[in-house]
């Protein structure tokens, strides 16, 4: 449905111009309503983290995914879009320092599922 296509398109378009604002290198991939970004550095899991992180503190169990529903409204799309903007600054800031992984409150993410034993 459209709605779904135009949270999307919001979200990604939020995404990228977040990354622009704070000099982020990303790529944006996926249809509007299942869209991810990549971060494009060394070592991505670390940027990736960071941005959890910070979304969880800010009340959004997020990762650099995002699977819109019916529930996506606009309201929350846009307290989304603005923690989510405050991460992106958040990680900047990590970057400029030289060793964002510093700035981590636990252990980098895994890069997908898989046996931990």
């Amino acid at each position: 449905p459209q709605y779904l296509i135009r949270i999307g398109k919001r979200v990604q378009a939020g995404w990228k111009s977040s990354a622009l604002r704070y000099g982020i290198k990303i790529e944006v991939s996926g249809i509007p309503p299942l869209g991810h970004f990549s971060f494009l550095y060394e070592n991505p899991l670390v940027h990736k983290t960071l941005f959890t992180q910070f979304m969880l503190k800010k009340g959004f169990l997020a990762t650099t995914a995002f699977y819109t529903s019916f529930a996506h409204k606009d309201r929350i799309v846009d307290k989304y879009l603005e923690a989510a903007d405050e991460a992106f600054a958040f990680i900047a800031k990590a970057i400029a320092s030289g060793n964002p992984a510093k700035k981590l409150k636990g252990p980098v993410c895994h890069s997908g599922f898989g046996r931990i034993t």
